[in-house]
């Protein structure tokens, strides 16, 4: 009883932190089709099966999952990688075949990320 009463300000301070804490977490959770992308801890799952990602494949699946059209390897490397002009390298095309490999491997799922004459994107299911 002692605790007893209670300053508004105290009664204001748990719910604003209640609050920030329930925002944080949803904000953090990204769902695309069946799958929840964790961006705090950097896992992509579903049916309780986890796999970890990195960073950059996080900005992959993002920016593909923003751009419903295909993105061409150009768009890629300017919008993901940062680089301004075209560059005479595989880096989008090697992210993106480890990246089908380990959500093939994981969840035997081949038509997560799909090629198409633009470029890549997300096969969105119905």
């Amino acid at each position: 009883m002692d605790n007893f009463p209670i300053k508004v300000e105290k009664i204001l301070d748990k719910i604003n932190i209640l609050l920030i804490k329930q925002r944080y977490h949803f904000q953090s959770q990204v769902k695309i089709n069946s799958y929840i992308l964790n961006l705090n801890s950097k896992v992509i799952s579903i049916d309780d099966i986890d796999l970890k990602l990195t960073e950059r494949e996080i900005d992959i699946i993002l920016f593909l999952n923003e751009n419903k059209k295909p993105q061409s390897i150009d768009t890629l490397q300017n919008k993901v990688w940062g680089h301004s002009y075209a560059l005479e390298t595989h880096t989008v095309e090697t992210h993106i075949y480890r990246l089908r490999k380990k959500i093939n491997d994981k969840f035997n799922d081949n038509d997560f990320i799909i090629s198409v004459n633009d470029g890549y994107k997300l096969l969105f299911k119905k």
